[in-house]
């Protein structure tokens, strides 16, 4: 199994859980240490010399912290209906980023 196969699987994961997971506190820590792992990997890929588009990485570093911002909001007593709009806002730049990522791979991504 390739790294890039492994990103792809992890990716499915945080997509899955940025689907179904996030709307709760745990569900929402559990999406971001999946993403965190997952941008761990695509670091690797980077230095592997596999690219994607520029905003591929932008919008998945955005979704990550808007998973923190998320968290760290619930921790501060915030309202739910501001915590569950940013964790919708993080879940989308996440489905955009996957979106993305898998079209980069089916053109061939290699620099």
């Amino acid at each position: 199994m390739t790294l890039l196969t492994v990103h792809l699987w992890v990716g499915v994961a945080v997509v899955l859980l940025a689907l179904a997971a996030v709307w709760q506190r745990t569900g929402r820590r559990i999406a971001l240490y999946a993403a965190t792992l997952q941008i761990l990997i695509g670091i690797v890929l980077v230095a592997e010399r596999f690219n994607a588009p520029w905003y591929h990485y932008a919008l998945a570093l955005a979704g990550w912290a808007g998973y923190m911002v998320a968290n760290a909001m619930t921790r501060r007593g915030a309202a739910q209906r501001t915590v569950l709009t940013v964790t919708a806002i993080a879940s989308i730049l996440i489905l955009a980023a996957f979106a993305i990522g898998q079209a980069a791979v089916r053109a061939g991504g290699t620099a």
